[in-house]
């Protein structure tokens, strides 16, 4: 679905990513995991076309990514960002129902369509009995489904997520993750996400990448990527893996 090729970005003359390349399938998760400046974010932001590269390609089903225009592109893939983006004054269901504006027509009016993809995104995540509260005056947990919501709502093959779970608690990262898995299989859609919690990542992804300063330092199932001589390679930090009595998961902890 998704062939990533080459793909290299620099910054004041710095390289932040050099040469990444993978691809990614129908209906998988693929987990970006590495230290803080490995590269993830840019990744995504490579991907979702908001900033330009220094070389390489992006494919979706064939077609050049680099060569669309923008509101082609939102109709291919969705992204859920590292920090909460909650107007002020919009309801949920108006929050959700933005989702939809790649598929709007020349005066911007919504279609029964529309209004049945929100409400079934927002049923998806949970978020249907919030529809008439203020969005911005909901809690941390309910406004990442919200934003989940409204990318559930964009309706693309493709989702990219940087780093969704990281100021919730853990019930809600679980919860948020669950919805997430749920939608994915049942939609047959595919996923990118960057994640710093390594159990999480062999819990939900069907793929990593371990990035290390703007390279793939390591690629495939997480339970052959993840292991202890790799992630104190890049980690840069001692880490021994535990198993349990039934063999998985896998639990990683510093060691002592």
């Amino acid at each position: 679905m998704l062939l990533v090729k080459e793909l290299s970005v620099n910054f004041n003359k710095q390289s932040i990513l050099d040469s990444v390349s993978f691809e990614l399938h129908k209906g998988k998760i693929l987990g970006l995991i590495g230290p803080n400046g490995a590269g993830k974010t840019t990744l995504l932001r490579a991907i979702n076309g908001s900033i330009n590269i220094d070389h390489g390609k992006i494919f979706f089903k064939k077609q050049d990514l680099l060569k669309i225009k923008d509101y082609e592109r939102a109709k291919f893939i969705a992204t859920v960002p590292q920090n909460r983006t909650i107007p002020a004054g919009f309801q949920v269901q108006q929050i959700v129902m933005m989702g939809r504006t790649p598929y709007l027509n020349w005066f911007g009016k919504t279609t029964k369509r529309d209004k049945e993809i929100s409400e079934q995104a927002m049923r998806h995540t949970d978020t249907y009995q919030l529809a008439k509260k203020m969005a911005d005056e909901l809690s941390g947990g309910e406004q990442q489904r919200i934003i989940l919501a409204r990318a559930f709502a964009q309706d693309t093959p493709l989702l990219l997520l940087d780093e969704p779970t990281t100021h919730l608690d853990i019930r809600f990262q679980m919860e948020f993750l669950d919805l997430l898995l749920d939608h994915v299989k049942k939609e047959k859609k595919s996923v990118i996400i960057a994640m710093h919690d390594l159990n999480q990542a062999l819990r939900f992804c069907d793929e990593v990448l371990l990035l290390s300063q703007g390279k793939i330092y390591a690629s495939g199932k997480p339970q052959i990527v993840l292991t202890e001589k790799k992630l104190s390679n890049v980690y840069q930090y001692p880490i021994r893996i535990r198993k349990s009595d039934k063999e998985t998961p896998f639990f990683i902890y510093p060691k002592i």
